[in-house]
């Protein structure tokens, strides 16, 4: 296959950047916040799509890279890379939904378990949220890793289609397609599940990813770094103020929310107020472990809102905390004994680049790490 030339980029995208870790913490703290009450994050749906557009800009920058410098794709290493991180924290979690199926006296409560199992084992739990197939068990949260399994799937191939080609044009009028099907479906009655959890209403985030990978960044960076406080502020006030059901969200809503996403992640190649609060150590450490903790908290939290009693307010606040201090901590073991392992062997599975190499993060995303 010959050689392409190098897409004309301002910004080395395989070098580690700590505070797009920070960003994913921010991210997955609202999503665990709105999942253990909607009252304390009420847009905190957004946090997934903060992970869309980080696994569309990191992912599409490291096919870029890779094409670059040795002019192809090799697909069966990129997919041993994307088994090696994702699933053995999630056949970690399946099995626990198994063995609590199995402990279950009621025989049809059983076979929704298990069913469910099944779906998220083959990535298909969206679209069981999305039509309302089949109980979800306690795994109704992986319909994102859904989404990023099936992005996978597809975007490798198109990206080599479209390599030579006008690739932004063809991003872009994807977005405005999602957009409107979405609108139209919402608009005519569907339902916040159908266009939440569809791949075909809910992808823009994960093309506007793409497509900001592809663009040249000298002045568009500069620009983005002056005006970060701009989506910053929306961000937050997403998360405060917009409910995932509403209709504005169900139309536009999803897709602004990812468009600052993108604003912030272009504005994070440089200095700035925001870029050095998303470094500190915590929030960048709670980035790394964010996949476990994605997906520990929600049926760690199901099992403790059904089995454990909270009357008042002091005691629902109790409750609460407990699943978020518990949940985490399940992160933190998630992490260190059964994902890093794994990180190990799937090094050796990538291309070489000079002291760097690349890591994957929640709900599927992929973050570079320093060597």
């Amino acid at each position: 296959m010959p050689t392409t030339q190098k897409p004309n980029r301002a910004l080395n995208i395989m070098k580690y950047e700590p505070s797009l870790d920070g960003l994913r913490a921010i991210a997955i703290l609202a999503v665990v916040l709105f999942h253990i009450s909607n009252t304390y994050v009420p847009g905190g749906w957004a946090g997934v799509d903060i992970f869309f557009v980080l696994s569309g800009y990191l992912i599409t920058s490291l096919l870029i890279d890779e094409e670059s410098q040795q002019g192809t794709i090799n697909f069966r290493n990129f997919y041993l890379r994307r088994l090696l991180r994702l699933a053995p924290a999630l056949v970690c979690l399946l099995a626990f939904q198994v063995a609590v199926a199995i402990a279950s006296p009621n025989p049809a409560h059983r076979v929704d378990y298990l069913r469910a199992a099944v779906l998220s084992g083959f990535y298909l739990m969206n679209w069981n949220r999305a039509f309302g197939w089949f109980s979800e068990g306690l795994l109704g949260h992986t319909w994102s890793l859904s989404m990023e399994e099936q992005f996978y799937l597809l975007w490798p191939l198109l990206f080599l289609f479209l390599r030579n080609k006008n690739s932004k044009r063809f991003l872009f009028i994807g977005i405005i397609s999602i957009i409107a099907w979405r609108s139209l479906l919402a608009i005519s009655g569907a339902s916040a599940e159908r266009t939440y959890n569809g791949f075909d209403t809910h992808s823009d985030g994960l093309l506007m990813g793409c497509f900001i990978a592809f663009m040249p960044w000298t002045n568009v960076k500069e620009l983005a770094r002056k005006t970060v406080t701009v989506p910053a502020i929306a961000i937050l006030a997403i998360f405060l103020l917009l409910p995932y059901d509403a209709r504005f969200t169900e139309t536009i809503g999803l897709s602004i929310a990812a468009f600052f996403a993108a604003w912030i992640v272009i504005a994070l190649q440089g200095d700035s107020w925001i870029k050095r609060f998303l470094s500190l150590k915590l929030l960048v450490y709670t980035g790394r472990i964010s996949y476990g903790w994605y997906l520990w908290h929600y049926p760690i939290l199901l099992l403790a809102k059904a089995h454990v009693s909270a009357h008042g307010r002091p005691q629902v606040i109790a409750l609460d905390a407990a699943i978020f201090v518990f949940s985490y901590l399940s992160a933190m073991f998630s992490f260190r004994f059964i994902e890093l392992p794994f990180l190990k062997i799937k090094r050796h599975f990538g291309f070489r680049t000079s002291e760097r190499k690349e890591e994957s993060s929640p709900a599927g995303e992929t973050v570079v790490e320093p060597a």
